[in-house]
């Protein structure tokens, strides 16, 4: 289930004539300069935090004791990249090239831009499953954070999806703890052996895609 809310951040392209005015979703005075700030001693195990520096992508399935109203799926995970917030935010809001680097995403568009909210018509595909949704996207750039949840007004193949993803600085800011939570609900319309690998390797690769593209973007000097 996940695994789509995952290819459901992918977004857009063309935005409405009438919001040229406005800056560009990367823009921002300060990115993740409010968030609070994060011991990774407090939130992994020495093992963890090891493997976290090594460019690995942990990640997490399953409930978790949360609001009655919560839906059933819930998945996070977390991937180091050695840059700081502002150009992974750059690259993450940057969401007409998500296909270039997300996994299973086929193609975005951005179908309306109110300030720091945008809806996203999004099609991918699964295991040559397609599928298709529009997703809105609430921007944050001082917490370093980008929420989404189903636009359920839009016609849609998954039944609910909502979650975020928060830029952590780490290394007095010159590096970024990525952190990616979603729950979803795929409906009967997905079979079950799409979510489980949406779940396990395709979550593993969006945040992989995420790193190397930062990386490419930003080359170390």
């Amino acid at each position: 289930m996940l695994a789509k809310t995952l290819l459901l951040l992918a977004l857009g392209s063309p935005v409405l004539a009438a919001e040229d005015a406005l800056p560009p979703v990367g823009a921002a005075p300060c990115i993740a300069c409010r968030a609070p700030g994060v011991d990774p001693a407090a939130l992994y195990s020495p093992e963890e935090w090891g493997a976290l520096r090594d460019g690995e992508v942990l990640h997490e399935d399953g409930a978790r004791e949360s609001a009655p109203d919560d839906l059933e799926g819930a998945t996070r995970a977390a991937t180091l990249i050695r840059r700081p917030p502002a150009q992974v935010w750059v690259v993450l809001t940057d969401f007409e090239r998500w296909p270039e680097f997300m996994p299973l995403i086929d193609e975005t568009r951005v179908a309306r831009r109110d300030g720091p909210r945008l809806r996203v018509e999004q099609r991918y595909t699964i295991l040559f499953v397609a599928l298709a949704h529009t997703t809105i996207y609430d921007l944050a750039p001082g917490e370093g954070r980008l929420s989404w949840r189903l636009d359920e007004e839009e016609p849609h193949d998954i039944e609910a999806s909502r979650g975020e993803w928060d830029l952590v600085p780490i290394a007095s800011g010159r590096e970024t703890l990525v952190r990616y939570d979603a729950k979803m609900s795929a409906g009967r319309a997905v079979p079950e052996f799409v979510e489980r690998m949406l779940r396990g390797r395709s979550l593993e690769q969006l945040l992989a895609g995420l790193r190397a593209e930062v990386a490419r973007r930003h080359p170390e000097d």
